[in-house]
């Protein structure tokens, strides 16, 4: 189990309850979060009571601290909220195709606003009150997903993968074309550095996943409408991911029941953390993934010199890797 899952969630304590770290107030300081973190586990079930935005705006633990000075860009970003209800609205999951129960559309997807600026750090506590989840397991992920960036780029816009962008297109057809073209219309050709219909189908910090196979149900332009906003936004990106975590933790992503070994059910977080990377419910995939996760936990990988100390490496074909607005 995840460190902070095993702890005992009590009916009574309030919704987005913060663990102290033993100081009073949250005094604004340089100092990294402490190792238990500021967040416990919601229970399933409390979803309707959750914190909504400026309320966890209040509770985050301001800080200097910030191990990823590359993400300032989009860090800074918040994208423009029609758009994102457009876009999400316009491609609902629910449905007897997609396999999503109702209020993933209504009330989850529809919750998801990005609407947040601070550090890296802070976008992650922002995003874990918000959906209840835990602050340490949100910044394990980031660890696996991209180790903290949110979008590395070489100095002609090529991302760099694993830092921010990933799971590249591998066998070009018809529809990856159609995701590609789309993509480009936001900043960046991903096919000029790649080849035609080839381009990344995850994007940010937490590794959101941009491309919707049509096999698995139809979307305007073979993508889910996190895409720019995933890659643009920081706040975005970890939103989308505790949306995901919440909703799959609340029972309402019922087609995993049809994947990896059958048992999904409401309560499961771990399996949920596998099911965001795999798409099946606690399959070897997914169970290696859970596994990494819970070590980056364990380690608190986030706090140990190595992790703020790393530097992209420079390539000597595209150049040395800067963050998204940064000057090379």
């Amino acid at each position: 189990m995840l460190v902070l899952l095993t702890v005992t969630l009590l009916a009574a304590a309030p919704l987005g309850l913060m663990i102290s770290d033993g100081d009073e107030g949250p005094a604004p300081g340089h100092r990294p979060p402490p190792e238990a973190g500021y967040f416990q586990l919601v229970p399933a079930g409390s979803w309707a009571q959750l914190p909504d935005d400026p309320t966890c705006e209040a509770r985050v633990h301001r800080s200097t601290w910030e191990p990823r000075p590359d993400n300032s860009a989009p860090n800074r970003t918040v994208p423009d909220q029609d758009a994102v209800r457009a876009a999400l609205a316009s491609r609902p999951r629910s449905g007897e195709a997609e396999g999503y129960d109702p209020r993933f559309d209504s009330w989850l997807l529809a919750r998801v606003t990005g609407r947040h600026t601070g550090t890296t750090d802070e976008n992650i506590q922002w995003a874990a009150c918000k959906w209840g989840l835990p602050d340490n397991l949100l910044r394990a992920i980031a660890v696996r997903e991209s180790t903290w960036y949110q979008g590395e780029q070489y100095p002609a816009g090529r991302c760099v993968p694993t830092l921010g962008c990933g799971d590249m297109v591998e066998d070009a057809d018809a529809a990856t074309r159609v995701y590609c073209r789309g993509l480009s219309r936001f900043g960046h050709d991903y096919q000029a550095d790649q080849g035609v219909g080839v381009c990344p189908k995850t994007f940010s910090i937490t590794g959101v996943m941009a491309w919707q196979d049509p096999r698995w149900g139809v979307m305007d332009g073979n993508q889910n409408g996190t895409f720019p906003f995933s890659r643009d936004s920081t706040a975005f990106a970890l939103d989308y991911l505790g949306s995901f975590l919440r909703g799959c933790y609340e029972g309402w992503v019922p087609w995993l029941a049809t994947t990896g070994d059958g048992s999904y059910a409401a309560g499961d977080l771990d399996g949920c953390v596998g099911a965001w990377y795999a798409g099946e419910w606690r399959s070897p995939p997914a169970l290696e993934y859970l596994g990494l996760v819970e070590q980056a936990e364990e380690d608190h990988t986030w706090l140990s010199v190595e992790f703020g100390l790393h530097d992209p490496p420079c390539s000597p074909t595209y150049g040395c890797p800067v963050g998204p607005g940064r000057a090379d």
